[in-house]
């Protein structure tokens, strides 16, 4: 079972977004999107999950997502995106039971807490979610795309995780509990599709990683086959050195191996 999308063309008036991407998923591992800013990658994601108009094909699970109704879609797929605000005073469950009656585990009332407490956030339960600091309402929206697709695998069938810039608030321990959560659900059968900025926590989790660059993609492949000197800094117009170290393949890059 796949995430596939293929020759993905996106235009906003005469700005093409994308220009023919496709991308291949497969269910029981991460795949990360990589790449400078406005490169595309929040677009393809966009794409992917049927929230904005696209020339091309997406495929989920072997069906095409053009043909199926919302919530047959959120039953099988859970997006966070990369912010979200909210008007009205919600408590903490309260947003996370949101995701609960997107999903298809409505009569499992204990869901939420669990996915609380997979982030770290179970005491939080009865506050306002206005009242949160940005870290702290990132882990409660991922709380709530887990309670979605709580079961990895439903009848046979995975689920996804769609993860735009999931770590972009936090400090480094919440940071490693994201990628903790991610490659749990991959590793008991789900997909997980994630949009990164950092190259070295992308090394350390992902299976695979796409590299966009002007709406098109560079590379994809392995951390190691991806991540490499001449294609980062052509991707991101600065001169990049990867290293790794001595025993492990997994690559990094480090500032002072930078230059603009």
């Amino acid at each position: 079972m796949s995430f596939h999308a293929r020759n993905i063309h996106v235009s906003y008036g005469h700005h093409q977004a994308l220009a023919g991407v496709s991308l291949h998923a497969k269910a029981g591992e991460v795949t990360a999107i990589v790449g400078p800013n406005g490169s595309g990658k929040s677009t393809l994601l966009g794409a992917m999950t049927a929230t904005l108009p696209y020339e091309g094909e997406v495929s989920l699970n072997g069906r095409s997502v053009a043909g199926q109704k919302p919530w047959e879609l959120a039953a099988q797929r859970a997006v966070l995106p990369q912010a979200s605000k909210l008007a009205f005073p919600f408590t903490v469950i309260e947003v996370v039971q949101i995701g609960l009656h997107a999903g298809t585990a409505g009569a499992q009332t204990d869901v939420p807490m669990h996915a609380l407490a997979r982030v770290g956030l179970s005491h939080y339960a009865h506050r306002n979610f206005q009242d949160l600091s940005g870290g702290e309402a990132q882990r409660v929206m991922l709380a709530r795309v887990l309670a979605q697709v709580w079961a990895p695998v439903q009848a046979g069938t995975p689920r996804w995780l769609l993860l735009d810039e999931p770590v972009s608030s936090l400090d480094i321990a919440h940071q490693l509990q994201v990628i903790d959560i991610a490659r749990d659900f991959a590793a008991r059968g789900g997909g997980v599709i994630a949009v990164m900025h950092d190259l070295n926590l992308t090394a350390l989790f992902a299976d695979k990683v796409a590299i966009l660059a002007a709406g098109k993609c560079l590379a994809v492949g392995t951390p190691t086959e991806v991540l490499q000197d001449d294609i980062l800094s052509r991707t991101y117009g600065c001169t990049l050195r990867v290293c790794a170290p001595p025993g492990d393949e997994r690559p990094y890059i480090l500032p002072h191996a930078a230059s603009a």
